[in-house]
Formats: C-alpha cells, structure tokens, sequence
C-alpha cells in the first residue's frame, strides 16, 4: 500500500517537555478567493498527558579553557570544567556563556553554570542546574540531562525590541566514544484554524533549535481533535515551505510568514489546484535521478535511516548460514542472494530496493547471506543460482520456500518476503 504523503517531508523529531502557543484565523468560506490572514500567537498547554515539544537537537561547541570575554567565572570543583557559548534567538547581542562542573567524586560533569542576564560573569546567576543523570537501557552510556533552563531571548518585530522567555535543554550521552554537548529548545506554537467550516489543529516548531521561526522550519495540519502524539508525530510534520490540504482536498494552506519569536504568522488559504497525494508525487518525481524514473521506483517510498541496514553474512557458504539459523536464539527463515561484484543489478538492489525502510524491516525476521556466484560452484549448483542476482528463500531445514531472479522494487520485493514469512 502506498504510504501517506505526510512521510515524504517529515522533518520534525518528537522530543519532551513542550509548550505550545495557540493560533486562532477566522473561517474562510468555500467560494472566498485566496486569503491571507495575520494570526496572533498566544501560550496554550498540552493535553492529553503527553509531553512535547523540542525541536532537533544541535551541537554546541567545547572549550577546555574559559573564554577571555568572561569576566567573572565561579570556582568549580572540577580541575578541567568545560566551557561552551549558547547562540539563540536573533544574532543581534551577546550569547549565552555557560561551564560544566561537577560534585567531588561525581562520575560526570553534573552541574552547568549559564549566564542567563548575559553580563558575562558566570557568578551572579544563581546556583548551577544540577543534572538528571540516567543509564540509556540499550547500552552502559550515561544521558546527562539539565532540564528546563528558562532563557530570555531577544528579538526585534515591526521594529520594536522584544523578549521572549523559552526553555531550553542541554544534555550530553558519556560512553565509551566520548560525549558531544546537545541543546534542544522548546520551539512549539500550536493552535486552531476553521476552513470551510471545519476544524484544523495547527502546530509549528523552531525545527534547527536555533531561536528563530522562519519558513524554513517545520509545521503539521491536521484535523480537529487529532491526538497530540498524533499530531507531532514526525511522520506528518513538514517542512513550512510545503503547503497542506484539507481533508476534502479542496483548500490549500500556507505559512507565509512567522517572525521570529514566534508571536505572529501570515497563513495563506487557497482553492486547491492538485490533491496533496499529486502534489507529492510530482515534487518527489522532480527530485528523482534519470536512473530511478527508468526503474519506475514508486518516489514516495519511505527510505530506510542512515544507520538502518540489512546485516549481510558475506564471505561464507549456504549451510554457514543454515547453522545461525538453527541456532536456539535464532530460529529463521534463511534469505540468500547469489551476486557477484560486477553485476550492475546486483549494485541497483543495493542502492534502492535494500535501502527501502519496509524491506530492511522485512529483513530483519531472515538471516540474510550474500553468496559470491560461480556457476561451478556447490551452491550455486545446489540452489540452482543461474545468473545474478538469484533470490532464495530457506526453510531452517534447508528446504527451499520460494525464490526470484533479476531486478526487483521495493514494491515487488517487500510483499514476496512477507508471503514467504506466511
């Protein structure tokens, strides 16, 4: 089944710990001619018990020594304290400073000091936030987390100097590797609008967490009454320069514009001239290369992460493969793919249909082995491999299930692995 085009632009992380702002625009009546309203922005709370909120998490940058536009630096405990800057809001004023300490015999660095009146003295600002330090449960790595910093971020609107107070968080994972210091920043704006009559829940987020609304951010329409999780959920925001659709298909609406503390944004409501589904295969088909139109590949499949892959056994034989997969904690179909490495399909399989979210899913219930082919070898003969690439699916016991050859689609491939797991 063809997946939504929500997931296509789906630029926004679910974090925690958010406060929305609500938007009201007046109804627009069916038969009106394109409009464009300016909207106030005002706070509103979660609902539902869930916690939402920060936008993608972005690097700050450390310093084993204190800058020298520090004036006054407490005394910490730790012989190294780490020092970075915070740049938030317009790049207008001087940014936040801020160290890292820890309690005597403290494991990690626990204790953050930030210049939240920016006077650059790191003394006259309270007690340092102390950490909430928890174990990851997918491995021995520590997150260090200081919570709900309140930051006063200057802006300038309409001409006129303005302040915004936001939370913000920083935190860092220790492992092994090392940490990489993190800020996310409660970036949230949610709000109503009525189209036609009907209700629309509206939410947008500060997704690069660097102080400053722009159409470059992200946003999410959908109807009234839509769960929070739901509505923030990341595979229906989009970028703000995508435009969403009523459910009728009918109306189109637009960020225009949003200043950047969010107070007010300029939405535009139009006839629709296309569906959304049209309108995202059209822009998807423009982004794709000569080489994927030829292979026909449908563009709004929902491609695999960066660090999602198949786990190939390479360089062993077929029964290698059917000894993991006997093994007690294993218990799997075998999956084997008979390529050699000047095949030019074998490449294709690799680039589209292996990177395609569903199949890596697929996969992951097979042992997967890739079997160089020779068509004298034992396997090959065996298995009946006659040219590459040569798809074949085991039983445990070594009895074969099903099998494919040449070129296939994610499209084509995704529903013969899941017959053959029937």
């Amino acid at each position: 089944m063809r997946p939504s085009p929500l997931a296509l632009p789906a630029l926004v992380h679910r974090m925690a710990h958010g406060l929305p702002l609500l938007l009201l625009v007046s109804a627009l009546a069916a038969d009106e001619a394109p409009k464009e309203v300016t909207v106030a922005l005002a706070p509103g709370l979660p609902k539902d018990g869930a916690k939402l909120g920060y936008s993608s998490p972005r690097k700050l940058d450390l310093e084993s020594t204190a800058p020298r536009f520090l004036m006054e630096i407490p005394k910490f405990t730790d012989p190294q304290p780490l020092f970075f800057r915070l740049s938030l809001g317009e790049t207008k004023g001087i940014p936040y400073y801020g160290a890292l300490d820890r309690e005597a015999d403290a494991p990690q660095r626990n204790l953050l000091y930030i210049d939240r009146d920016r006077d650059l003295d790191l003394t006259n600002d309270g007690p340092p936030v102390k950490a909430n330090v928890r174990g990851l449960a997918t491995t021995e790595a520590k997150l260090v987390e200081f919570l709900d910093l309140k930051l006063d971020l200057p802006y300038v609107i309409d001409g006129k100097e303005t302040q915004e107070t936001y939370a913000c968080v920083v935190f860092y994972v220790e492992d092994a590797k090392g940490s990489t210091l993190l800020v996310e920043r409660d970036g949230w704006r949610e709000g109503k609008v009525s189209v036609e009559g009907e209700g629309y829940d509206l939410a947008l987020v500060d997704d690069d967490s660097d102080g400053q609304f722009s159409t470059g951010d992200s946003w999410v329409l959908r109807p009234e009454g839509t769960p929070k999780r739901d509505l923030l959920d990341s595979d229906a925001t989009r970028s703000m320069l995508f435009p969403a659709w009523t459910k009728d298909q009918k109306w189109m609406v637009e960020v225009k514009s949003i200043d950047p503390a969010g107070r007010t944004a300029a939405l535009r409501v139009s006839p629709a001239k296309e569906t959304e589904m049209d309108f995202f295969v059209r822009v998807a088909r423009q982004r794709q290369t000569e080489e994927e139109k030829e292979l026909n590949l449908d563009p709004l499949r929902p491609k695999a992460g960066d660090g999602d892959t198949i786990e190939w056994i390479v360089g062993k034989d077929v029964q290698y493969a059917l000894d993991i997969a006997n093994a007690p904690n294993v218990q799997k179909p075998v999956l084997l793919e008979f390529r050699s490495p000047a095949c030019p399909w074998c490449a294709r399989m690799a680039q589209y249909t292996f990177r395609d979210r569903e199949v890596v899913a697929l996969a992951r219930r097979f042992v997967c082995a890739q079997i160089v082919f020779a068509k004298d070898t034992e396997d090959a003969k065996k298995y009946r491999a006659e040219g590459t690439p040569t798809y074949v699916i085991l039983g445990k016991d070594g009895a074969e299930i099903a099998r494919q050859s040449g070129f296939l689609r994610p499209t084509e491939f995704a529903p013969w692995l899941k017959a053959a797991l029937r």
